[in-house]
């Protein structure tokens, strides 16, 4: 679980990154590095959303175990 959160933490410092680095190149006109930032964010952000809902059903299984014995 420990590889899980410092994944999910450096999604989030990817996503921030890749959005850093298309505002800069907007800014300074350079269309092609700006669209493949986009791109690579647009990714991380998908991979980040694969990631929660690993966990959230990892944890949903584990309560169901749970709740099982104690009926």
């Amino acid at each position: 679980m420990g590889f899980k959160l410092v994944l999910n933490v450096l999604y989030t410092m990817g996503v921030a990154l890749c959005f850093i680095v298309a505002y800069k190149m907007l800014t300074t006109h350079n269309y092609p590095v700006m669209a493949g930032a986009i791109i690579v964010g647009v990714v991380v952000i998908f991979m980040k959303l694969r990631l929660l809902k690993e966990v959230k059903d990892t944890q949903d299984a584990s309560q169901n175990k749970k709740g099982k014995g104690t009926k």
